[in-house]
C-alpha cells in the first residue's frame, strides 16, 4: 500500500477517535454516567491504536 493511502487511513483513525471521546463526554454531560461511556472509550482507544499502527507502517515503508 502506498504512503499516501496510509497516511489518509491514519488521519481517518484519528478523526474517529477524536469523535468517539467529543461522543463519550457529551453522553456524560447530557444523559450522566452510564456504560455508553466505556464503550465510546474503549472505541477511542482502539481507534488510536489502529493510528499508531498505521504510522509504524507508513515510516517503515
Amino acid at each position: 500500500m502506498s504512503r499516501k493511502y496510509l497516511l489518509i487511513i491514519e488521519i481517518v483513525w484519528i478523526i474517529t477517535g477524536i469523535l468517539c471521546i467529543a461522543a463519550g463526554i457529551r453522553s456524560v454531560l447530557v444523559h450522566g454516567y452510564s456504560n455508553r461511556i466505556l464503550i465510546l472509550a474503549l472505541m477511542a482507544i482502539i481507534s488510536f491504536l489502529f493510528a499508531w499502527v498505521r504510522h509504524k507502517q507508513r515510516k517503515k515503508s
